[in-house]
């Protein structure tokens, strides 16, 4: 085969692959979002057993480092002590070996009385007692250094298992790092998996009555201009946020009611005439007054700077709509463009 039809079949091969990956069945996408959310908790497992060991290890140096600066004060308090202390021992056995030297000698060349003889027996006696003072202060002080020495092992041993501990230290960083990395890594396919996901999960869902939906209740406009991902079930939509921004009204009305629900944020519902009711429920803080009336867009309030969510739900009476049928598909589509 010419080598140019070869190369060119490949050329088709690789670009006809590419356009069947990049239409990937649902069940393609949702088997890859399931695998991309296992491999995000396998790495989120991997990181907090990281983060364990990190802090059993810096407790241990710390531990470590306290016990080697008691250790290290001994050793200058005992240095200090001991090289004084056997220096002035060794010195005064010195002079007493002198004295009792020369007592010695000055016996034989002395001729002396009972009172003096005894005056020397007597200190002859003192200066011995004396001797073997110094003699078991110096057996003291040597049993000191031994001491001395040995806390210079448990330094050396501390020196040792320290440097030990902080290549540990040093390595579990390193592994925290690399997969920190892999979890941003893994987020973002999640993330795209997620959204194919999603805009399948709204294709499917709006073939089912959106229309019909649509004609009594009409169209709201989703309630936050960017979004990370966004859930739904049968009722309400979950929109998740990273950054602060306006809550806006879906459509005109009025407040009818301003307040908290527990664990779940603040609340704003709107009347929007007709029976039916918007509701914005999760991590914002509301501008406006209970009474006050509002035009579709207009600010309701602004969601925090970090991660959270805001649930928004459609409801006729005192029953929650399927409120994916009614959301603007230009405004989501422009809120996928902007989050990007």
């Amino acid at each position: 085969m010419d080598i140019r039809k070869f190369k060119l079949l490949f050329i088709l091969f690789l670009f006809s692959f590419a356009v069947s990956a990049a239409k990937m069945s649902p069940k393609s996408v949702r088997r890859s979002l399931k695998q991309e959310k296992k491999n995000l908790q396998s790495i989120t497992k991997a990181i907090e057993s990281i983060e364990k060991k990190l802090e059993r290890s810096n407790q241990e140096v710390l531990k470590m480092t306290s016990g080697k600066s008691s250790l290290e004060r001994d050793i200058f308090v005992l240095k200090k002590t001991l090289l004084t202390s056997l220096a002035n021992l060794n010195l005064g056995k010195k002079e007493i070996r002198h004295l009792l030297t020369s007592i010695a000698v000055n016996t034989f060349e002395e001729d002396e009385g009972p009172a003096s003889l005894l005056s020397r027996k007597i200190l002859v006696r003192e200066l011995k007692t004396k001797l073997k003072n110094y003699n078991e202060q110096i057996r003291i002080t040597k049993k000191r250094q031994v001491r001395l020495n040995d806390i210079e092992r448990e330094i050396k041993l501390f020196e040792t298992k320290e440097r030990m501990l902080l290549e540990t230290i040093a390595n579990l960083e390193e592994s925290k790092r690399l997969q920190a990395q892999s979890y941003v890594e893994t987020k973002k396919r999640y993330q795209s998996s997620l959204q194919k996901w999603q805009k399948i999960k709204v294709a499917k869902t709006k073939k089912k009555g959106s229309k019909k939906l649509r004609s009594q209740l009409g169209v709201f406009q989703p309630p936050l201009e960017k979004h990370t991902s966004m859930d739904f079930r049968k009722k309400g939509v979950t929109f998740l946020f990273n950054e602060s921004q306006p809550v806006r009204a879906a459509r005109s009305g009025k407040i009818v009611h301003i307040g908290s629900l527990s664990a779940y944020g603040n609340v704003v519902m709107l009347d929007h005439g007709n029976e039916t009711f918007s509701v914005c429920l999760g991590d914002f803080k509301p501008r406006l007054k209970k009474g006050a009336s509002v035009n579709k867009g207009q600010v309701l309030g602004y969601t925090p700077n970090k991660n959270g969510k805001l649930y928004f739900e459609v409801r006729r009476g005192d029953k929650a709509q399927p409120t994916i049928h009614l959301l603007d598909e230009g405004a989501l589509a422009m809120s996928e463009k902007k989050k990007k």
